[in-house]
């Protein structure tokens, strides 16, 4: 049986964002590391299964290195893959192309990277594969590179890298575009593709996959990350995903129905938090939460970011044992006052509401009254919690909220 590994943006040494913004989350130097470490375990599993050789599909590396450090690590992790007798294929993608020093250093000789000219095949004529890829010129690729890649090699398992978008997705750079059907006709047996951050199986015959990234960098990639094991036996291919990350990214959220407080809130958040943990299975965590729902607390949410920050983060670490921090604070809560009665009603409360109304979306009144949020604007920035993405707009709205919240409670505003 024939085994071995595909593996794509694996960014090495990328800093992971969101997390430097408060005291007691992890140090800038551990962050970085997560991206060597799912490297390591990449390599260990490597030696592990004692697979025949490894794929990587692109943005092996994250821009400009700082020095030769990144580029060197890399090279002494793949010399040990050399010493066990497994060859690397490497092509570069778009991150590897705005680096220069990736083109200066020289590899292990285990280690092939494709060259950016035109396609390259490499025969591995011991094991009956052929693989083919072309590297990235330039960081912004733009034309269909799979329509130039070779024809198969006859009585050989074909392997094509490419790192790519396939038509029609979405989220990402449309870098060296393609459709399925293109990469299909080719009549390679495998597509090792790269540059979408997530795992995914888009056809099996002939198998096209997108391996992932190894390790999350920030919210916007969350659950596990990893590689491909892929296994050939009698002309048929198998594969499996492998999680190789150390630090999961994932978003929490929390009903606020029966909070009447700031700290009945993050109580609430903390036992959310706490089933959800079920699936990180110990591993460190960083999470956005994300607290919804109709509530009395709503009013003081919205007026006290920096409060409600401070108790989310304090729940989280007691009920994770310290092994999750929190990217961000994110309110969705609703007031439980019906705000379109009070609107429609002859009250000095009504009057208010239906001003801020009139001021949404009228920015030449905004602009009459010579508001000042600068001040807010910083304090909001500073506490890590994000309250309808701050805009004026939605202030006004959040002012509305808070406002009658506090008259609630002042004056019992409901059923009055």
């Amino acid at each position: 049986m024939l085994t071995f590994l595909h593996a794509a943006d694996i960014h090495l040494d990328s800093p992971l964002l969101g997390l430097s913004h408060y005291d007691g989350a992890p140090l800038i130097e551990d962050i970085r590391g997560a991206t060597r470490q799912a490297l390591d375990n990449l390599v260990n599993f490597a030696l592990e299964e004692k697979v025949n050789f490894v794929l990587i599909a692109g943005d092996l590396y994250d821009g400009d290195w700082q020095d030769f450090k990144t580029g060197l690590y890399f090279a002494n992790q793949m010399r040990n893959l050399g010493e066990a007798g497994i060859r690397v294929a490497v092509i570069r993608g778009n991150h590897d192309a705005a680096n220069t020093m990736t083109k200066t250093l020289v590899m292990p000789e285990n280690v092939k990277i494709f060259s950016a000219r035109k396609p390259e095949t490499w025969l591995f004529e011991d094991l009956g594969v052929a693989i083919h890829g072309q590297s990235y010129a330039n960081r912004d690729v733009y034309e269909n590179l799979a329509l130039t890649y070779p024809d198969p090699v006859p009585d050989m398992l074909n392997i094509g890298i490419l790192h790519c978008l396939i038509s029609g997705s979405e989220g990402h750079m449309p870098y060296a575009s393609c459709t399925l059907d293109e990469l299909a006709a080719k009549g390679y047996d495998y597509w090792a593709l790269g540059h979408v951050h997530k795992y995914g199986v888009l056809r099996e015959q002939p198998h096209i996959v997108y391996s992932g990234c190894t390790q999350g960098r920030h919210i916007r990639e969350p659950g596990e990350k990893g590689c491909v094991l892929v296994e050939v036996e009698d002309d048929e291919i198998r594969t499996e995903f492998v999680p190789l990350n150390v630090l999961r990214w994932a978003e929490v959220k929390a009903d606020m129905s029966n909070a009447q407080n700031i700290e009945q809130a993050a109580i609430a958040f903390g036992e959310e938090l706490s089933r959800e943990m079920s699936d990180l299975n110990g591993m460190n965590a960083c999470v956005r939460a994300v607290l919804t729902g109709s509530c009395p607390a709503h009013g003081r949410l919205s007026s006290d970011p920096e409060a409600v920050s401070a108790n989310i983060r304090a729940v989280a670490s007691e009920v994770s044992g310290g092994k999750v921090w929190i990217e961000k604070v994110k309110l969705q809560t609703r007031p439980t006052i019906d705000f379109d009665s009070i609107a429609e009603s002859d009250t000095p409360q009504g009057e208010l509401l239906r001003y801020l109304k009139e001021l949404v979306g009228n920015p030449k009144a905004i602009e009459e009254l010579g508001l000042d949020l600068t001040s807010l604007k910083s304090k909001l920035a500073g506490s890590g919690v994000e309250v309808n993405e701050n805009e004026i707009n939605d202030l006004l709205s959040d002012a509305g909220d808070i406002l009658l919240t506090m008259l609630e409670d002042e004056e019992g505003l409901q059923g009055r």
